[in-house]
């Protein structure tokens, strides 16, 4: 989970001046903070979120070629 916070927050900073880019980076930034201390209910309830974050970006941006889950 450390590699996953220091990879999006080094994100956010790249991401400065691009207010939409910075919305997408800090709603991954509240999903990680969440599941730190979910229990097993809201980690299906964030699994869900990032399904539906996924989905949008797919839609916006194409599927990726590979995966790369933090």
């Amino acid at each position: 989970m450390e590699d996953a916070l220091a990879y999006l927050l080094d994100l956010r900073l790249r991401c400065r001046g691009n207010p939409e880019a910075t919305a997408l980076v800090d709603r991954c930034l509240a999903l990680l903070a969440r599941a730190e201390t979910a229990d097993a209910a809201e980690l299906q309830q964030l699994e869900a979120e990032i399904e539906a974050l996924r989905g949008e970006l797919a839609e916006r941006f194409g599927h990726p070629q590979t995966l790369t889950r933090h």
